[in-house]
């Protein structure tokens, strides 16, 4: 009978913090629920102290999907109580980061986007020289940016590579082309300064009008081939 009263107390705890964090929508989602089930075996301890973080998060305006999606990769991987904890808390820091670097009015998107680069190793003020080279959304540039670092550009030269492109108005698919384009570089053996000044020299020599349709003439990957400028999405660092 006991156990029965712990495990249903535990139950309540999950669906009261459930409501609060998708508030004010009127009805549980299936990540909620994937929420749930995905702490269910942690000690109650460690709950509490996950429902505390994700209820603050939501309660300063930042989004949570990351902080719960960032639970659900721990225990996927099997990490102990303490370590989700710890991963969640500092996500909850990168991502209070990235909205002050930002700006109040940025969209979920963007703050995500921010708090992997700066998981990549950008510099808050690196993410403000971003917001206010264009009056578009940051969410490529920013998540370009991001697989730079990741790819071993230095952030110096990263920056200057994306700023190039947001003054040329460059399409989002342009920022994921380039950022595509040095990973594979970098895959192939090339360093990774030695693709950022390849690619930053196409970059200035191409026109404009290049730049605002995604096109990214005379630009070749290392092997010789010729590369039309698509790609998926800037890959987030876990």
């Amino acid at each position: 009978m006991t156990r029965l009263a712990g495990s249903g107390s535990r139950v309540m705890f999950l669906v009261m913090l459930a409501v609060v964090v998708t508030a004010p929508r009127a009805t549980l989602g299936a990540q909620d629920f994937a929420y749930a089930a995905s702490v269910a075996d942690l000690d109650s301890a460690t709950q509490s102290l996950l429902g505390k973080e994700i209820a603050l998060a939501h309660a300063r305006g930042l989004p949570v999907d990351p902080l719960i999606a960032k639970v659900r990769e721990g225990r996927l991987k099997r990490a102990p109580g303490a370590r989700i904890r710890a991963a969640v808390e500092r996500l909850g820091e990168r991502l209070s980061v990235a909205r002050e670097a930002l700006g109040a009015m940025s969209t979920a998107e963007e703050i995500t986007a921010g708090a992997d680069a700066i998981s990549a190793g950008a510099q808050a003020a690196s993410l403000r020289a971003v917001r206010a080279a264009t009056g578009q959304p940051v969410t490529a540039a920013i998540g370009a940016l991001a697989q730079l670092l990741a790819s071993g550009v230095t952030e110096q030269k990263a920056m200057e590579m994306v700023l190039t492109l947001l003054r040329r108005n460059a399409v989002p698919a342009m920022l994921i082309a380039l950022a595509n384009q040095v990973e594979a570089d970098v895959a192939t053996g090339l360093s990774p300064t030695a693709s950022a000044a390849f690619r930053l020299r196409a970059l200035e020599n191409q026109s404009g009008d290049a730049a605002a349709t995604g096109a990214l003439p005379g630009v070749v990957n290392v092997t010789g081939a010729a590369n039309n400028g698509t790609g998926s999405a800037p890959r987030r660092k876990p």
